[in-house]
């Protein structure tokens, strides 16, 4: 006769199998319906950064809509952040997808400024505070963006949805010591290194910001010698870190040969431009039309990855750093001609 502890344990076993079961049947993928008025027929791309347990990929997707109602879907093992693509390449919504999810999507018309998006509990808080910031979004007014991020990190600094929207939405370039004030408010759930993981942040490895040190001196790979060592603190200093297809690097370039001409006597002072393409190819066919004499031509392939750039806070491109002859930094930024005039003052007293 069979006892009625062993007919319990069998009951538990089984349960345990189907639940198993049940969670071996999520797929990887997330499912995105879309609900706006009948008379609507546009498209919508989503774009975002899928990854499993071996790799990582960027995805796009389009979602047609057609009487109003449009699905697509998106494939990934771990969460990803999906940004919604319209009339132009800067995101207008954005959203956070799970595997198995069902993401919906409803609107009274096709702006997705407007849309109200669910799918999962952060979902819905983040369109709540979306919607509440909406002129201020769709002004691209970064400033009172900054500020609006800030009130809900500042009210929620436990919250991974305060995690997301420091990291998508705070302009840093704008107000870099606000970003990492704000960022030492965070606690408990919001510290978990994969919401920077979702964001594709690069200079917060181990998701936290690197923490600016002072730094003595750089050694670079340069064109013509091979090497250089750059020190901080000898005499009054120019960094100019670019890429290629910076907005405004032609310009900027020229920017630096009328300096050089200004500020002629390289033994007083030192300038250096600073690639972050990733291929010395790449690096030297910009050197070869550039026409700059005078100038310490450097090479970072690690770009914001170098370790050193972040110690230095050097995050993206373009980017300037003027020392003067003692080490003290006088300006950090990505306008150089601003950092020119700070660089001339000390210069040319």
């Amino acid at each position: 006769m069979t006892s009625g502890r062993s007919i319990a344990g069998k009951y538990m076993m089984l349960a345990a199998v189907m639940l198993l079961q049940l969670v071996s049947c999520v797929k990887n993928e997330v499912k995105v319906t879309v609900e706006l008025p009948k008379k609507t027929t546009d498209a919508y791309r989503l774009l975002y950064y899928a990854s499993d347990s071996k790799k990582g990929w960027y995805a796009e997707t389009v979602v047609p809509i057609q009487q109003g109602k449009g699905e697509a879907m998106c494939y990934t093992r771990n969460p990803a952040i999906v940004y919604v693509m319209h009339t132009g390449n800067v995101p207008e919504a954005a959203f956070y997808a799970r595997r198995g999810d069902k993401i919906k999507i409803k609107g009274e018309n096709g702006d997705p400024f407007t849309w109200d998006i669910g799918g999962n509990e952060i979902n819905q808080e983040w369109s709540g505070w979306r919607l509440a910031n909406r002129k201020v979004l769709m002004d691209r007014d970064n400033e009172k963006i900054n500020n609006a991020v800030a009130g809900f990190v500042e009210k929620n600094p436990g919250k991974g949805l305060s995690t997301i929207l420091l990291l998508i939405y705070y302009d840093r370039r704008l107000d870099e010591k606000g970003f990492r004030r704000l960022w030492k408010k965070l606690k408990d759930e919001a510290l978990s290194p994969d919401w920077v993981q979702l964001a594709g942040t690069a200079d917060m490895p181990g998701g936290q910001p690197w923490e600016r040190l002072k730094t003595d001196m750089l050694v670079l790979h340069t064109a013509g010698t091979g090497a250089d060592t750059l020190k901080i603190g000898e005499k009054p200093l120019l960094l100019y870190f670019w890429r290629q297809d910076d907005q405004q690097r032609d310009e900027y370039m020229g920017e630096l040969r009328d300096l050089r001409k200004q500020v002629s006597d390289s033994s007083r002072n030192l300038i250096s431009d600073i690639s972050f393409e990733m291929d010395s190819i790449s690096w030297r066919y910009g050197l070869s039309r550039d026409s700059l004499n005078g100038v310490v031509r450097g090479w970072i392939p690690l770009g914001e990855a170098d370790s050193l750039m972040m110690r230095m806070g050097v995050s993206r491109t373009p980017y300037v750093l003027i020392y003067d002859k003692k080490g003290k930094e006088v300006y950090r930024g990505d306008d150089l001609p601003k950092g020119i005039k700070y660089y001339k003052n000390i210069t040319l007293k």
